[in-house]
């Protein structure tokens, strides 16, 4: 069985989710496809290549994924192939998508009948597995899709356009949330002032975004990615690309844990659709 994922933009609200905050979320048109087929040992092929179980590599979400699979419906052996349209270490929830897509393939394929709730519930705990410390917003739009403010589960219509532009590096989530945690250990008072701002803008920028409010939502994303460079998750490199499109006239903010990865856009780039489909069985 095919099943397909799709990756996701953090519009407002990265890093202060993580520590009970809102956050603003959306699908994306670029999908991750994973295929499972029955076989008498564990296979998993990837971009990455091809290897067995591999809980340290570049594989560790998928085989997180089947462990975590395997406590609710016991198998012993399956071959796992991904085709995916998000680039990795990315901050558009590539690990979230092929983690979502292998528990709903899995899922169909030994037809163990968990609901979307349980796939996200699963998907949460192969993160944590691999992260150690997680929001959950990423498999719980990659398994719902749609735009949503977070945590209290809100969805919302947008028509605004949003565009990615690379930033040339690469973002690797865990260590930028142990990055926002280390510091806000040594500096509580100053980063929890923070987080708390980060807040507020997100609460603020889901009406501007219900509300078609381009204008606000520019603002909104200077003063964000301010806050981001202020807990040490942008990098020399994303602050020059963003001055030069706040010149021409845009703005731009981190998207994801930041250190690199995409940055998102209010118009300019490659332009995305938000708020597309969830999770869902392709036709094989």
């Amino acid at each position: 069985m095919i099943a397909s994922a799709p990756g996701k933009v953090i519009i407002f609200g990265e890093h202060s989710v993580v520590y009970g905050k809102h956050a603003v979320v959306s699908s994306i048109s670029k999908r991750c496809y994973v295929k499972a087929e029955k076989h008498s040992d564990f296979v998993i092929s990837s971009q990455f290549g091809r290897t067995k179980l591999d809980f340290s590599g570049k594989h560790s979400y998928i085989s997180y994924a089947i462990k975590r699979f395997s406590e609710v419906k016991k198998i012993n052996g399956a071959k796992i192939i991904v085709n995916s349209e998000i680039p990795p270490d990315s901050g558009l929830g590539s690990s979230a998508a092929v983690t979502v897509a292998t528990l709903t393939a899995l899922n169909a394929e030994f037809e163990a009948g968990l609901s979307s709730e349980q796939i996200f519930e699963l998907a949460k705990a192969v993160e944590i597995d691999v992260q150690g410390i997680a929001s959950g917003i990423d498999p719980f739009i990659c398994t719902y899709g749609g735009n949503w403010v977070l945590p209290e589960k809100r969805r919302f219509e947008t028509n605004i356009e949003f565009g990615l532009i690379e930033s040339g590096e690469s973002s690797v989530t865990a260590e930028m949330v142990k990055r926002v945690a280390e510091l806000r250990k040594r500096y509580p008072n100053i980063v929890n002032k923070i987080l708390d701002t980060m807040d507020y803008i997100a609460i603020e920028g889901a009406y501007a975004l219900e509300k078609n409010d381009v204008k606000h939502v520019e603002t909104l994303f200077k003063i964000n990615q301010s806050l981001l460079r202020a807990l040490g998750v942008s990098t020399p490199n994303i602050d020059r690309i963003i001055a030069d499109l706040e010149k021409k006239g845009y703005a731009a903010k981190i998207t994801g844990a930041g250190g690199g990865g995409m940055i998102l856009t209010t118009g300019c780039g490659d332009k995305i659709e938000v708020g597309g489909d969830g999770v869902r069985i392709e036709d094989n």
